[in-house]
């Protein structure tokens, strides 16, 4: 019973919680690039683009674990 719980006996699927580390990766990826070009419109570059580029970063990572924080069916690539 424990493997049909875990794996979908039809399409091989896999139950998975939370982002995979992909999702992860480009998540925080999209914040570390996206929230300094946009600071860059509003002030010019200073260390605090820097600071801007960190908190994208978890912003980011923030982002991608609160979007996929629930259990979720992911196809196994064989």
């Amino acid at each position: 019973m424990q493997r049909t719980d875990e794996e979908c006996p039809n399409c091989h699927a896999v139950r998975h919680f939370g982002p995979t580390r992909r999702e992860t990766v480009l998540s925080a990826l999209i914040g570390v690039t996206g929230a300094p070009a946009i600071s860059l419109l509003i002030i010019r570059p200073s260390y605090w683009t820097a600071i801007v580029a960190v908190v994208g970063l978890l912003g980011g990572f923030y982002v991608a674990h609160s979007r996929h924080a629930s259990d979720r069916w992911l196809r196994n690539p064989r």
